[in-house]
């Protein structure tokens, strides 16, 4: 019989609580809190999943799974009043008794996990790791240094990685011209002015990450680097298809399974007719 605290127990374990970084810490989301009521909740099933969606959270209750594990939270910021799609899905999880698990930006530094089985995805080889502050250490291994094996400029290099990943589109800044050489890969949404203003201190320029907000993409365009955003969810998935895996296998009594999170929602269109003929 596994009970909730073992899992979570084991999730310390390959999810360091001291890699996190801006406050985005492993934890219960929604269940039992303390370890003593975790010890008497017992699960059978688990749902992994990087975005704890609707459509993931039916899942779960149409499963009958009593936890389900994502990458990224229900929510990003303590809130006084839950309504709309969040409150469909709370109480979908607390009416058919389901606990959810975050795991938080721990997960994308940890050995083994989102970010160096990403690389593994690409295809690419590591040279060395990629530190900033973390809120409880000093240095967070949030990144991972890599280089290619031949000579590509950015223009090849996209279309390489859109090859190795099936990719429709990648987001693109900077000069597709400009010859790739080290490059900086860190998986998910949590690339920062830290990690802009650190890349470019150590005279990398090329990053290849999930995605940016403007702000940061035009810092980064300022900076001179080159940054290929490889969309929503793409670079999580892997880690959290692999610790599916490794769960399996720590736990063969429990039933283990995934969801993949829609990462092609959105369309990328461009000006035809009139307005092309213009431009």
């Amino acid at each position: 019989m596994t009970t909730l605290r073992d899992i979570v127990c084991r999730l310390n374990e390959i999810v360091p609580r001291e890699y996190t970084v801006r406050g985005e810490t492993p934890r219960v989301e929604v269940g039992p809190q303390n370890e003593t009521e975790q010890a008497h909740t017992t699960v059978s099933r688990v749902l992994v999943t990087t975005y704890p969606s609707s459509r993931a959270v039916t899942k779960a209750s149409q499963d009958k799974a009593n936890l389900i594990i994502t990458s990224r939270p229900l929510f990003h910021h303590p809130v006084d009043r839950i309504e709309g799609v969040n409150l469909i899905r709370l109480r979908l999880l607390s009416k058919n008794y389901i606990s959810s698990y975050c795991l938080g930006t721990p997960w994308i530094s940890a050995r083994g996990g989102m970010t160096d089985t990403l690389v593994e995805a690409l295809g690419m080889k590591q040279e060395s790791v990629f530190e900033i502050a973390g809120d409880y250490s000093d240095t967070v291994p949030v990144g991972r240094v890599c280089r290619l094996e031949g000579t590509l400029n950015h223009s090849g290099f996209a279309n390489l990685l859109a090859s190795r990943l099936r990719l429709q589109n990648i987001t693109f800044t900077g000069d597709l011209d400009d010859e790739v050489r080290e490059v900086l890969v860190i998986a998910g949404m949590m690339l920062d002015i830290d990690e802009v203003l650190a890349a470019k201190s150590r005279d990398i320029e090329t990053i290849v990450t999930g995605e940016l907000s403007p702000s940061m993409r035009l810092l980064a365009s300022e900076a001179g680097l080159n940054v290929l955003e490889l969309g929503p969810f793409v670079t999580e998935e892997p880690g959290m298809q692999k610790l599916k895996y490794l769960l399996s296998l720590e736990f063969p009594e429990m039933t283990v399974d995934f969801t993949e999170s829609p990462t092609s929602y959105v369309r990328i269109l461009g000006p035809y007719g009139e307005h092309s003929r213009a431009a």
